[in-house]
């Protein structure tokens, strides 16, 4: 059954019906199509437009055929051109001729865009709480830690010593920001569509502010026509997940170097890693190249429907009906991709020892320069100092830990007997003085932030 047959006189042509059918994915909005009509044929029924008796039957018949696809999944199935019709023709089946009232004032072009609307404000949530979950495995092993040290990078090149749960924290602050794009892209979605039409609005007395509070929205749409084309919460939506994404790609990019063999500071759980067919002694990690990897799906989820978008006249398109696809598949791979970091994460096993080696050395160079404009030398006479002292040290095999006092004021006679007690990744890190740094005491109380935000977060869920 379609839901405009009455305009034609013949059969679809099967190459140009089949090629606009949508049943096959937008099935997944079977709740939210049915609940959206539950909330019409009730405002139906209060405006008068339909009896009392044709709203009681159809929102009877709609709560019976809610619990049926609630109970069993295969129940939503058949030839229907999409989970409107499939949802209208259980209705007429069940109760008759007052199923045919239904649509009585409503367009799909609001229908569609409300379900989309519903379905992401319920499966956010979900994404949410896995992103929170990756951030408390983030925040288990910055306890852990404790205060072992560990080289942090740029350019990929050894930079500055840091305590390991700051790097940890590091990734949870990014994934917190994905978690605020995920509820800001819910408030995007947050508006009811009924009561827009097609485009122009209805000619019924529907009280919309009602049916809004009915569906749990907290606004209404200000523009029919704007509401019958506006997806833009689906792109925050995609936004949101291919950030997201990306957050996850960056973390999975470092454990794959960290756990590898050259670099040894953590050790991949058996059972967060595969292994070879061929070679015996491998331990891969494919959960993290395949986050990696799935990222650009995310992305071509995000800029494919920003194509689709942006050559649109005003007004309903059908072009729109590109937008579920790339919101249950971009849904899919965070949610899995998540799941599967979090996995790894939580297993992961710190080798302190390595990693306090290779916090030490001439990444402390910084610290000698730190100490030079303490005893009052300029920085940048002091950056040419430890730079000269650096290449020698190059050139000879050596490190800071090496210098004699001697060797200190050669360099320059500003070097006192404390100089090689700064030299160290420990006094690195208590020298950092600003509330965002690696010094310990901030760790522990951006640590303890990130705790209360968690239990915020599981506090909101509940």
């Amino acid at each position: 059954m379609t839901l405009w047959s009455g305009r034609f006189d013949g059969t679809p042509d099967p190459a140009a019906f089949d090629f606009g059918v949508s049943f096959g994915f937008d099935r997944a909005l079977f709740d939210d199509d049915v609940t959206g009509s539950i909330a019409w044929a009730e405002a139906l029924g209060a405006a008068g437009v339909v009896s009392d008796g044709d709203a009681r039957a159809m929102v009877s018949g709609l709560e019976a055929i809610l619990e049926e696809g609630r109970r069993d999944p295969s129940y939503i199935a058949g030839a229907d051109e999409d989970i409107h019709s499939f949802v209208e023709r259980k209705l007429i089946e069940r109760i008759g001729d007052a199923g045919r009232r239904l649509h009585t004032g409503r367009s799909r072009n609001e229908q569609v865009s409300l379900d989309l609307r519903m379905y992401l404000r319920r499966r956010i949530p979900a994404l949410q709480a896995g992103v929170a979950a990756l951030v408390a495995a983030c925040a288990d092993q910055a306890a852990g830690a404790g205060a072992a040290l560990m080289p942090a990078y740029t350019h990929l090149r050894r930079a500055q010593p840091v305590l390991v749960a700051h790097y940890f924290l590091s990734h949870a602050a990014a994934l917190r920001r994905d978690h605020a794009r995920l509820a800001a892209a819910s408030g995007e979605a947050d508006a009811l569509t009924l009561g827009s039409g097609a485009v122009a609005g209805t000619s019924y007395p529907i009280d919309t502010s009602r049916l809004a509070r009915a569906l749990g929205f907290s606004r209404l749409v200000c523009n029919s026509i704007d509401a019958s084309s506006d997806r833009d919460f689906v792109a925050s939506f995609l936004y949101a997940t291919s950030m997201a994404m990306v957050h996850l790609s960056r973390l999975a990019e470092d454990l794959v170097i960290f756990t590898g063999e050259e670099f040894g500071f953590f050790d991949l759980a058996d059972a967060s890693a595969t292994g070879s067919s061929m070679m015996p002694q491998k331990k891969n990690p494919d959960p993290l190249e395949l986050v990696r990897g799935k990222t650009g799906r995310a992305i071509g989820r995000l800029t494919g429907w920003l194509a689709t978008m942006k050559g649109l006249p005003s007004g309903y398109n059908k072009d729109l009906q590109e937008d579920k696809e790339a919101v249950l598949d971009a849904e899919a791979t965070l949610a899995a991709s998540v799941a599967a970091a979090r996995a790894v994460v939580a297993r992961l096993a710190l080798n302190a020892d390595r990693t306090e080696r290779a916090a030490s050395g001439l990444l402390l160079a910084t610290d000698v320069a730190d100490y030079l404009v303490s005893r009052g030398m300029p920085f940048r006479r002091a950056h040419e100092v430890v730079g000269a002292m650096v290449r020698r040290l190059l050139a000879e095999g050596r490190d800071f830990s090496t210098l004699t006092l001697e060797e200190w004021r050669q360099a320059s006679d500003m070097f006192g007997e404390d100089a090689p007690r700064a030299a160290t990744a420990l006094a690195s890190v208590q020298a950092r003085r600003t509330p965002q740094s690696t010094n310990p005491e901030a760790v522990r109380a951006a640590l303890d932030e990130c705790r209360d935000w968690l239990g915020s977060v599981s506090a909101k869920s509940q």
